[in-house]
């Protein structure tokens, strides 16, 4: 029923909490596919410890960006009619896959499905914000300017380790982005995706996962900014099955990427990149502009702006 993907890079602490969460599921009909995506901390040795049939391990010689690479290689050798991914330092709450394997059932059309999650670190827990505004309205089918309505209301209804996908989507291969470089957002545009090509989508009012946010090795805590994941091509790429409103809604949610992409460069002390260049204008005049004003404020500028804010 299920193929679940857990990519593996350095995860060593966080290996017990993850996988036996997998393996200790209600629902136990599901294949295990553990993708070593070149680990130096001892993760390769620690994955043998696992003794299950279901298990089968793979093992890049190189580190792909934000795991992409490995995602893609567990796709490929999936064998079951779902696939599900879990991010090797958070985990699944036991009953995720049976809830799951109910919701599959009733919607045997939709391609893409996921579900709410919970927030975690030392001092704080919380479940997300989309979970918070519809977890008591039951299953929601989610169609395409739904789906961008909410992501640019902050309420993504899709995170990576409750997203499941259907192995025989057309796009499924090579669904994320590996070979553009990207080091951060492939999951996102992973999803955005699947979103456009199959237009709808079904979010189960369950918490199935939680989110820790003081974990190891964490790729939103180092990865340099993606912007080609916004760029012109990959537009193009998104909307060839678009109507016109959709892709005036596509345009604002590049934006909203852009600006977001942009800050986050700043605030992790990067180079910026061009932002003047890659801006939508067509549909989104109003955002376009504040980020046209935007990327003239010299660097200097900005951060100036930023340490003035802290100290208010």
């Amino acid at each position: 029923m299920f193929s679940v993907i857990i990519p593996v890079h350095n995860k060593l602490p966080h290996l017990e909490r993850s996988i036996n969460s997998v393996l200790n599921q209600s629902f136990q009909d599901f294949e295990l596919l553990l993708i070593d995506d070149a680990s130096t901390d001892g993760s390769t040795e620690k994955l043998f410890e696992f003794n299950d049939s279901r298990i089968k391990r793979f093992r890049r010689e190189k580190p792909g960006p934000g795991g992409y690479a490995a995602r893609n290689l567990g796709i490929k050798n999936a064998k079951y009619e779902w696939i599900a991914f879990l991010d090797a330092d958070d985990e699944w709450l036991p009953d995720h896959l049976e809830k799951m394997k109910v919701v599959a059932k009733d919607f045997p059309q939709i391609s893409l499905m996921s579900c709410g999650y919970q927030i975690r670190d030392r001092n704080h827990e919380e479940e997300n914000a989309f979970y918070n505004k519809y977890k008591d309205k039951g299953n929601i089918e989610i169609d395409l300017r739904e789906y961008l309505f909410h992501s640019l209301s902050k309420r993504r209804p899709v995170w990576t380790s409750v997203a499941f996908i259907r192995k025989d989507s057309p796009i499924s291969k090579e669904l994320f982005p590996a070979k553009t470089g990207a080091k951060r957002g492939g999951d996102l545009y992973a999803w955005l995706k699947m979103m456009c090509f199959h237009k709808k989508m079904i979010w189960s009012d369950h918490v199935g996962a939680v989110y820790y946010l003081d974990n190891t090795n964490m790729v939103t805590k180092t990865a340099k900014a993606s912007p080609q994941l916004m760029s012109k091509n990959a537009f193009n790429e998104l909307s060839g099955n678009l109507d016109h409103f959709e892709k005036k809604l596509l345009r604002k949610y590049m934006n909203a990427s852009l600006k977001s992409a942009y800050l986050g460069a700043l605030n992790r002390e990067e180079e910026l990149f061009n932002l003047t260049r890659m801006i939508y204008w067509k549909g989104d005049l109003y955002n376009a502009l504040k980020l046209f004003i935007l990327s003239l404020v010299p660097k200097r500028g900005l951060l100036l702006i930023k340490k003035l804010k802290h100290r208010i």
